[in-house]
């Protein structure tokens, strides 16, 4: 289960918005100081997104809650996001390059044309997919509303030297 602790912004009687800092992979590598992308990400950060999560336990607003989605539904969206567009790429560069001069068209670029259409294509549909309301198991769970005690806690990372 990958976790992400979030801060309670909104309650009503059976439901809580959570905002969650977005965040990027600079932040754990350790040249991220030295780093062109580094410097990109923390310009264009911190970025914040607001969830809606049902619950009928009682909650404060500032509260912290730790929110998780299983590994292997992380990994299934992201192959579905990352492989199968470029599958459908290669795959449709290939078909287009063999079936597009029997019609007529002998340019290369209406075989790159057809491609971009086709993986355009997947990334909407998978991404139609992927937000569908069936699709409840690549949305993150509510785990657990964490001690309130008047105020939130910041997370303080300790390394041994």
């Amino acid at each position: 289960m990958i976790e992400e602790l979030g801060v309670i912004k909104a309650v009503d009687q059976d439901h809580i918005w959570v905002e969650t800092q977005i965040k990027t992979t600079c932040g754990g590598c350790s040249v991220n100081q030295d780093c062109g992308t580094g410097a990109v990400a923390r310009g264009l950060s911190p970025k914040s997104q607001l969830l809606i999560f049902r619950c009928t336990k009682p909650a404060t607003i500032g509260q912290q809650v730790k929110l998780g989605i299983p590994e292997e539904d992380l990994l299934g969206a992201s192959a579905l996001m990352y492989l199968l567009p470029l599958l459908v790429l290669m795959a449709s560069v290939l078909l287009g390059s063999a079936f597009l001069p029997a019609v007529g068209l002998q340019h290369e670029l209406w075989s790159v044309l057809l491609a971009a259409i086709f993986t355009a294509l997947s990334f909407w549909q998978i991404k139609r997919y992927l937000q569908s309301a069936k699709r409840s198991q690549y949305q993150p769970r509510l785990l657990e509303l964490l001690p309130y005690h008047g105020q939130t806690l910041d997370v303080v990372e300790v390394t041994d030297h």
